[in-house]
C-alpha cells in the first residue's frame, strides 16, 4: 500500500512539472510588437539585381522586410547590420531559413544594381530590392510604412522613414514588428521560438476573420483599403465614378443589349458575387466583343491588386451585404448564382 502510495505521489509530481513546463514554454515573451490579428503579407512585385521580387517565393522562410534607402547615414545601415548580427548567432541551419529583403523607398538613386551591391556589404544572402514610385507608394501602404522624401536637391536630400523590421512567418502572415535598436540576440531569440514552434496563435486565426450572421467580422486592414482606392481612381473611376456609384442609366438596355457602368457600391449588385467571381470577371473582362465592354485587366492589375481593389469596394457595403458576400446570409429570391449579367461589370 505504501509503495503505491509513493508511486502515486511521484506521478502527481511529474503531472505537475508537465504542466508547469508547458505553461513555461507556452508564455514565451517575444521582443517585438506581435499583431493581435495577423494579416496575410501583401504581394509585393518589385526588382532586385537578380530578377523580380517576390514575397510569395520565400514561403518556407521566415522573411524579414524592412524598408529605407542606401543613402541612409545612420538607421538603415545600423539596422541591417543588427540584422546580419541576428543571422550571425544562428545556426547555418536555422539562418538558411530565414530571408533578408530590403525594399529601397528611394527608386530614383537605388537602381537594383546598386541595391545588389549595397546589401552585399552586410551579407550575401540578403536581397535588395525596389520599384516604381507607385509600386513603393502601394507597398509601403500595405505595411503601414511611412517615408517622406525632403526635397534639398536633385541628387543630394535625406528620406524620412519608419524603422521597423516586418516578420513574416512562413505561411506568409505578417505576424510581428521588430523596433529599431531591438538587440540582435533578443531577434535571434525570437527566430529561434519562431523556426521551432511557429507563432502560438490559433490556426482559427490563421484561417481567416470568423463571420456571423449577425456581426460582421470581414477585417479592412486601413492599408489595403487606401491601396485599392489608390487603384480604383487610376483604373476604374474613368468608368464607375469617383465615388463607385455607376453611371444612373446602368440599368437600362441598350439596343446592341449591353448596359452602361454600374455602381460598385451598395447599391449595385457586386456584393451579391463571391470574391472569386469579382476578380474573374475584372481579370478577363466583360462583353469584349460590343461597343461598351469592360477591358481584361489580367495583364494590367497583379492578383493582389485586384484584391486592394475589391477591398475598397466593400468599404461602400453594408453589413448584411458584407455577411451576404462572405456566405452567412442569403437573399429572398436567392442571386442567380452566376457571373455577373451583360453590363454590370466591375473596374
Amino acid at each position: 500500500m505504501k509503495k503505491v502510495f509513493v508511486i502515486l505521489i511521484i506521478v502527481f509530481l511529474l503531472a505537475i512539472l508537465g504542466i508547469w513546463g508547458f505553461q513555461y514554454s507556452a508564455q514565451y515573451q517575444f521582443h517585438g510588437s506581435v499583431l493581435q490579428d495577423p494579416k496575410l503579407a501583401a504581394e509585393i512585385l518589385l526588382r532586385a539585381d537578380s530578377g523580380p521580387v517576390r514575397l510569395s517565393d520565400h514561403r518556407g522562410k521566415i522573411t524579414l522586410l524592412y524598408f529605407g534607402y542606401t543613402s541612409c547615414p545612420d538607421v538603415c545601415p545600423t539596422s541591417l547590420a543588427n540584422l546580419k548580427l541576428t543571422l550571425g548567432n544562428l545556426s547555418p541551419e536555422e539562418a538558411a531559413q530565414v530571408q533578408v529583403i530590403f525594399v529601397s523607398v528611394d527608386p530614383n538613386r537605388d537602381t537594383p544594381e546598386k541595391l545588389g551591391q549595397y546589401v552585399q556589404l552586410f551579407a550575401p544572402s540578403f536581397i535588395g530590392a525596389t520599384g516604381t514610385r507607385e509600386e513603393i507608394d502601394l507597398i509601403t501602404s500595405a505595411f503601414n510604412i511611412y517615408y517622406k522624401i525632403n526635397s534639398e536637391s536633385k541628387d543630394n536630400y535625406s528620406v524620412d522613414h519608419s524603422g521597423f523590421i516586418t516578420v513574416i512567418d512562413r505561411s506568409g502572415y505578417v505576424i510581428m514588428n521588430w523596433q529599431h535598436g531591438t538587440p540582435p540576440s533578443e531577434m535571434s531569440a525570437d527566430l529561434r521560438y519562431l523556426l521551432k514552434n511557429g507563432m502560438p496563435i490559433s490556426a482559427q486565426i490563421l484561417a481567416g476573420a470568423t463571420y456571423t450572421p449577425v456581426i460582421c467580422a470581414v477585417t479592412l486592414a486601413p492599408a489595403h483599403v487606401q491601396g485599392g482606392e489608390w487603384l480604383y481612381q487610376h483604373h476604374c473611376a474613368q468608368c464607375h465614378g469617383a465615388d463607385l456609384a455607376g453611371n444612373p442609366a446602368w440599368q437600362t438596355n441598350l439596343a446592341d443589349g449591353s448596359h452602361l457602368p454600374p455602381p460598385l457600391d451598395g447599391g449595385g449588385k457586386a456584393w451579391q458575387y463571391s470574391e472569386q467571381d469579382l476578380m474573374k470577371t475584372i481579370k478577363e473582362g466583360r462583353n469584349l466583343d460590343k461597343p461598351i465592354y469592360m477591358p481584361a485587366f489580367k495583364n494590367r492589375l497583379a492578383d493582389w491588386e485586384i484584391s486592394f481593389i475589391l477591398t475598397y469596394m466593400k468599404t461602400k457595403w453594408d453589413i448584411n451585404q458584407l455577411n451576404y458576400q462572405h456566405g452567412f446570409m442569403t437573399l429572398t429570391p436567392q442571386a442567380t448564382p452566376t457571373l455577373i449579367e451583360t453590363g454590370t461589370a466591375i473596374p
